[in-house]
């Protein structure tokens, strides 16, 4: 599943010294490589199964890329659009599908945010109410990515 990770708040005393009380120190959990692979993997048979090649990014809580992969015959932007959606999906908070649902009903401004993808297939993936990551799926096909991502995301 995920592993917890140790977070840190240091508070500085007016002293100038650095004071951390032990109930400062909290946990979090994140993705392990493991996850990662295992919703990768997902993905890849589910894009097998969808008769249909892609490209797939699983990023961490910040929107960074923890694991990309273009397949072969896969269309030339697809790693851009699915690095996009990675990132919105980990920024946002929201699958990237309702702003493209808003585009459909002519809902434009969304298209004026900066990192926000308005283009079906990015999710975040969350372990109770904490987000640990995104993950996001590319192909010609907006809703063989959604179907490909809600796949991938229930392996973790």
């Amino acid at each position: 599943m995920t592993k917890i990770i140790p977070v840190l708040f240091i508070s500085i005393l007016e002293t100038s010294s650095f004071f951390v009380p032990a109930s400062a120190v909290g946990q979090r959990p994140a993705l392990e490589d493991k996850d990662i692979l295992k919703m990768a993997s997902a993905a890849r048979d589910a894009l097998a199964r969808q008769h249909i090649e892609g490209c797939i990014v699983i990023a961490d809580p910040d929107g960074m890329p923890l694991y990309v992969q273009r397949q072969v015959d896969a269309t030339p932007n697809c790693l851009a659009s699915a690095l996009a959606k990675a990132k919105s999906a980990a920024f946002f908070k929201t699958d990237t599908n309702t702003a493209y649902q808003s585009l459909l009903k002519g809902e434009v401004h969304n298209l004026a945010v900066p990192d926000l993808s308005s283009n079906p297939g990015g999710l975040p993936l969350y372990v109770g109410k904490t987000i640990v990551g995104s993950i996001a799926i590319s192909t010609p096909d907006g809703e063989k990515d959604i179907a490909v991502a809600h796949a991938a995301a229930s392996a973790l």
